[in-house]
């Protein structure tokens, strides 16, 4: 009997097998042609939380800073933020072939993100607030149910349970309550992000004809983003009226005004909803759980802001959405911890489709070059943040009575962690109440502390800042 179509034969194991010994030795080879005084170089890296790719040169980039050439660089049509991603994740590969770029194209997208995220999204998720917050009670138990006792309260994995209870609640906000309780579906929705992160790095230590043969073997040959984008293909097309959700929380969902706005339209198809709603998905299951991680980490040491937070907290309690976006403390806090930890030194990445002359004459970026801005620097003006090195948790609500808030979404060219312009993330209220439910239902009813004060938190990969997957908190009830 013939083996099943869906397990591979000796065959192809043979040849998987042969390409990551091909890959190693082609990495191996890349590192030691420099010498061994490179590899120390590396090791030494490593060894202190910071590692880069010293093989490859750098890339073309050019760093902006004035208000104006920041406004420029947003909204320049030949100056492709999707382009630069597409490099980066191997759009080509993990998204399963997408490739709709042209500067028509992106303008129909980023309308229908603009009008289903930002627009309409705040209704949604106020009416979604209640479904979301039965999800997380039973979410964190569930995850508290797999820490382990220390020293009176419970021990968990930070960056592990950030990740599975954000993907939980987005799941709810994107797909509904069946399938984000389906886990299969709901595993699979946790390890694409993973799986993009794998290939990320894999792709910048091998040539791009090696590409597809390393995102078969990290991925499984893409399991995880076959597995969502099926489903999804389903619901948003032939599928999309025996798509079994209750009612109340589907009309609420991503995937279902996506698929409700787009009705009669010659350019949207299930096919490419349901490519662009699993790239929707990476940026939504990736950031907040990043943030979220931050700010636990930052939590852990600073008992007296838990104190303060807790206060509020306490005194406030809100119970709908709009109580807790007020909440001025908890939301100063979360702007603090992400302005002195963003997830990526660099913001508003645009790759030049050609090249390009910002006005005034200079700079110039050239053919495939990458412009972008520095967020540390913005994020560290002393002109905008005195004291930008230090910690305050309270550095953005307001003195005086009456004043408005700088807002952790507020979109600035001071705090450029969302973007800029028309392309600035429309997601990013979707973002701040997941992290919000989450902090605040763990803050609660649990003081929060590191299980070993020594030990590592954060490294680098590049730019970026990524967290230890080792790094455990404890929760402690609270004694009121």
């Amino acid at each position: 009997m013939s083996p099943p179509i869906s397990t591979p034969t000796n065959w192809v194991k043979l040849a998987q097998l042969s390409f990551l010994v091909f890959t190693v030795a082609y990495v191996a080879i890349s590192l030691f042609r420099g010498g061994y005084a490179k590899l120390r170089r590396i090791a030494h890296d490593f060894s202190n939380a910071r590692f880069y790719k010293p093989w490859k040169a750098a890339d073309n980039f050019t760093v902006l800073y004035s208000k104006k050439q920041i406004a420029e660089l947003s909204e320049a049509t030949v100056l492709s933020q999707k382009a630069v991603y597409a490099d980066m994740f191997g759009f080509k590969h993990t998204m399963n072939g997408i490739d709709h770029n042209s500067p028509a194209n992106r303008l129909i997208r980023t309308r229908l993100y603009s009008r289903l995220l930002q627009v309409n999204g705040p209704t949604y998720l106020e009416n979604l607030f209640p479904f979301l917050k039965q999800k997380l009670d039973k979410t964190l138990q569930a995850e508290l149910k797999k820490g382990k006792n220390v020293n009176g309260g419970l021990s968990i994995p930070v960056a592990l349970t950030a990740r599975r209870l954000s993907s939980k609640l987005m799941a709810v906000v994107f797909y509904g309550d069946e399938l984000a309780s389906d886990e299969g579906f709901a595993e699979a929705l946790l390890r694409y992000p993973k799986d993009m992160i794998k290939c990320m790095a894999a792709f910048q230590l091998t040539p791009s004809w090696l590409s597809p043969y390393m995102h078969a073997i990290l991925t499984n040959r893409g399991e995880a983003m076959h597995k969502i984008q099926n489903r999804l293909r389903d619901i948003m097309g032939m599928g999309r009226k025996a798509w079994n959700e209750t009612p109340e929380i589907k009309k609420l969902t991503i995937a279902h005004n996506m698929t409700e706005m787009t009705d009669g339209s010659d350019y949207w198809d299930p096919e490419l909803l349901s490519q662009s709603l699993l790239g929707i998905w990476f940026a939504a299951a990736h950031q907040p759980w990043m943030f979220l991680d931050f700010i636990l980490l930052e939590l852990s040491t600073r008992l007296d802001w838990q104190h303060a937070l807790q206060k509020e907290l306490d005194t406030l309690a809100p119970s709908n959405y709009n109580e807790l976006e007020k909440l001025p403390l908890l939301d100063s806090f979360i702007k603090e911890t992400i302005r002195l930890n963003p997830l990526d030194k660099f913001a508003i990445r645009r790759k030049a489709l050609e090249p390009y002359t910002f006005q005034g004459g200079s700079p110039s970026v050239p053919l495939g070059g990458t412009a972008c801005v520095s967020a540390h620097d913005l994020m560290h003006d002393p002109q905008t943040y005195p004291s930008p090195d230090t910690f305050q948790g309270a550095r953005f609500v307001p003195t005086e009575a009456g004043a408005p808030q700088s807002k952790f979404t507020d979109v600035s060219e001071k705090f450029p962690v969302w973007g800029y312009g028309s392309l600035a993330c429309p997601g990013r209220f979707y973002a701040s109440l997941i992290m919000k439910l989450i902090l605040s239902e763990i803050l609660s009813k649990y003081t929060i502390k590191l299980e070993d004060e020594k030990a590592r938190t954060k490294f680098y990969w590049e730019s970026f800042t990524m967290p230890y997957e080792s790094t455990r908190i404890v929760l402690q009830e609270r004694n009121r």
